[in-house]
């Protein structure tokens, strides 16, 4: 075979080959393979191309949602994570997100199809869990909606927010007790969670332990200081006299609603306070995404 010529690219081997063998059935054989081989190459470019547009088009449809849905225009927001989800069927942040917008439609049946979808995509996905287990307890399916939780809690025994779920299921239940040991169990599991810290506090202020409600609430802030409904709360303690001590400018109570995943679909808080039925869930990568709903009602 003849030397290759300075600068040849290697994709031209096959030809020059062929040219060389001096036999037309080896040439076109070559030719053929050469052919064959190029083929794959062009058709593997082009479909990672394609997939690469595929994911563009879906963060492009996602993030025109996620606009949509902010403005109230949930048609729109419903209409556009639909076509992010075509384009990226496997983003458990679209499905969460198109989810969001059915519930706001009404449309629970559908609601609760893009939270599971969302949930078999990604067992750890907290908002999902979260949002699908408030729209059964809704519903009155209380028992479903803590089934739900608890078989998060056995498959993961270790994940601090499913263990912060299941606290949030007992307080529910109207069980604090239960609550308060889960809550310790999250906190095996990530020491100074600022969620689980924070909620400490919330049900110790409800069990009127106020003092104990102030040391978790400064717990958490020292974990996280950008936490507006743990620095209120903290507040209003200071304000009934129940704390003495801790910071004095805060920021006030936030929606409380959870929001929608953005990209990339996980967010920061690993909670996320219930949905309230006159409120719209808020999207997550929205100007509001660092302010995390970390209490519940």
């Amino acid at each position: 075979m003849r030397a290759l010529p300075h600068g040849a690219k290697n994709i031209d081997v096959l030809r020059l080959s062929c040219a060389s063998s001096g036999s037309v059935r080896n040439a076109q054989s070559c030719s053929s393979v050469w052919r064959q081989r190029t083929g794959w190459k062009i058709l593997a470019f082009l479909a990672a191309s394609l997939s690469g547009c595929n994911l563009a088009s879906g963060n492009l449809n996602n993030q025109v949602g996620m606009w949509s849905y902010e403005r109230g225009n949930y048609l729109a927001a419903r209409e556009k994570f639909t076509r992010a989800v075509a384009d990226e069927p496997r983003s458990p942040a679209f499905n969460y997100n198109l989810a969001c917008a059915l519930r706001c439609l009404g449309d629970s049946g559908g609601a609760a199809q893009a939270y599971w979808r969302a949930i078999q995509l990604d067992p750890s996905h907290e908002p999902s869990y979260h949002a699908l287990a408030r729209l059964l307890i809704e519903e009155g399916r209380r028992d479903e909606a803590t089934q739900l939780i608890s078989t998060w809690v056995d498959a993961q025994p270790r994940n601090a927010g499913a263990q912060i779920e299941m606290s949030w299921i007992e307080r529910e239940n109207g069980d604090p007790n239960a609550a308060e040991q889960s809550l310790f169990r999250a906190l095996a599991a990530r020491p100074n969670n600022p969620v689980a810290t924070g909620q400490l506090g919330q049900l110790y202020e409800q069990m009127g332990q106020n003092d104990r409600a102030a040391v978790m609430y400064r717990r958490s802030l020292q974990a996280d200081w950008f936490q507006p409904q743990v620095q209120a709360r903290l507040a209003l303690l200071q304000n009934r006299g129940g704390a003495t001590e801790g910071p004095s400018t805060l920021y006030a109570i936030n929606s409380g609603a959870p929001t929608l995943a953005g990209i990339p679909p996980v967010v920061a808080s690993p909670i996320w306070a219930p949905v309230r039925t006159t409120v719209p869930p808020r999207l997550a990568g929205s100007p509001n995404n660092d302010d995390p709903a970390h209490l519940v009602d």
